[in-house]
């Protein structure tokens, strides 16, 4: 299900680019830490602006700064590049189906969707009797007799919907449309490439004029009704997509390398080396080999929504049930990873990604609960319920210069000095947003519900 774009001079392109060099995606670097910044502290929709754009739709990506251009995302299926400078839009491409698929094969995805908007409502009625039929507290013979025709008929239209492979693949996925839609994942770069996974499946590569190098289409579904987050990884020439299999694609050409079948994680993979091997992290707890997608470990934690972290050889998941897991100094068939300390978190079911600074773990429950452990043995060093409105805390938290910034769904960002002690710096309200704020230089980079925004001060 896949085309391909001027392929050759693709590959070409790749070779010249200095491709291997440093990957800007999700968090930044994935650790939410963003180094040597001299970052806002004060803002508004009015205050320190230095420019917003209208968003054609909205996105829980957060931007992505490659070069003199911002990356992110826009429902339905949107991916747009914009100048750092001034915000001013380069390049907006769709990525639905149609928009991916070359005439001949959307010709034969056409004519399987007609057969299976066909056969659909038919499978529907019989599930819904089957359900009424087997909620029955006592059943008549001719009620068995009913079910036992019901059953077949469904059978029969199960394997006929199965042959509709086409059908199934280019089928809307379900998705949470207040709160998720389809264009949740952050993008990420190498410099010279974007790559892109929108909740309809779809798997794209630009270079950065907007030009089209490949595509795929995904059979995999999203295994709950929220529906699809996870941001696209980027590991040297390995680009790991996460629906619900794990994918490893040749992110030159888009050939699929390796697929495991281990389920949806929410949260984004994150990368680490151990020794000489590359390793993707994932919410979930499993840790894979990136070269093949072997499973080297499971730790015993999940995290939900939310993204481990590694720092200084140390991975740290952080939720209700914390725990940091040094890594060994080189990798053989498997991890087995042993937990340096476990923590149990006050707050809601989930936590925000947290951040580890200067020793410190700061993570913060979807309920505005802060707290800050010592990263070296998990002990709680302050906690604080924070006063940041109504909303819940979606987006991740960030480390710029010397501040810890968290920000509610209502579009206050509390800034706080790092350091054991809480001392708030300012609190500022901009508009709805559930994305995270990115930093460089001087300037923090917001995407809200409907404006890019860039923030600096005088």
């Amino acid at each position: 299900m896949k085309i391909r774009i001027l392929l050759a001079i693709g590959c070409a392109l790749f070779a010249d680019s200095g491709y291997g060099q440093s990957v800007a995606g999700w968090r930044g670097t994935g650790t939410g830490v963003f180094f040597d910044q001299t970052p806002p502290t004060k803002w508004s929709a009015k205050d320190n602006v230095i420019w917003s754009t209208k968003m054609p739709g909205r996105s829980n990506a957060h931007p992505v700064i490659v070069g003199d251009k911002i990356l992110t995302c826009s429902e339905p299926y949107g991916l747009l590049c914009l100048g750092l400078s001034d915000g001013k839009l380069l390049w907006h491409r769709e990525n639905a189906y149609r928009d991916v698929t070359d005439d001949e094969l959307w010709k034969s995805v056409e004519a399987e969707l007609a057969v299976a908007a066909k056969l659909r409502p038919r499978h529907a009625t019989i599930q819904t009797s089957l359900e009424e039929l087997g909620d029955l507290d006592e059943k008549t013979a001719e009620d068995e007799a009913q079910i036992t025709q019901l059953t077949l008929q469904f059978e029969r239209l199960e394997k006929q919907l199965k042959e509709l492979s086409l059908a199934a693949r280019y089928t809307l996925p379900a998705t949470q449309r207040e709160y998720n839609g389809y264009a949740t994942a952050t993008p990420t770069s190498d410099g010279e490439h974007v790559w892109a996974v929108f909740g309809n499946r779809v798997v794209v590569c630009y270079d950065l004029k907007g030009k089209l190098v490949w595509s795929d289409v995904l059979p995999d579904n999203p295994s709950v009704v929220w529906g699809h987050t996870s941001s696209p990884l980027l590991v040297g020439e390995t680009l790991i997509v996460n629906i619900d299999g794990i994918v490893g694609f040749d992110a030159k050409t888009g050939k699929q390398m390796w697929r495991t079948k281990y389920g949806q994680s929410w949260g984004s993979a994150v990368h680490a080396r151990i020794g000489d091997v590359d390793v993707a992290l994932f919410a979930n707890g499993r840790i894979l080999r990136v070269s093949d997608g072997t499973v080297l470990d499971r730790v015993s934690t999940y995290l939900g929504s939310a993204s481990p972290v590694v720092s200084e050889g140390i991975a740290y998941y952080i939720g209700v049930r914390s725990g940091a897991f040094p890594f060994p100094s080189q990798v053989g068939d498997k991890l087995e990873l042993s937990a340096k300390w476990k923590a149990q978190l006050k707050g809601s079911t989930f936590f925000a990604s947290p951040v580890v600074h200067n020793g410190l773990v700061y993570a913060v429950s979807t309920g505005r609960i802060l707290n800050v452990l010592d990263a070296a043995d998990g002990q709680t060093v302050y906690r604080k319920r924070l006063n940041l409105g109504s909303g819940p805390v979606w987006a991740s938290l960030c480390v710029a210069g010397k501040y810890v910034y968290v920000s509610s769904r209502d579009g206050t960002t509390l800034v706080i000095e790092a350091g054991r002690q809480y001392k708030e710096v300012s609190r500022n309200t901009l508009a709805y947003f559930i994305s995270t704020p990115v930093f460089h230089s001087n300037r923090m980079y917001v995407r809200t519900s409907e404006r890019l925004y860039c923030i600096g001060e005088p």
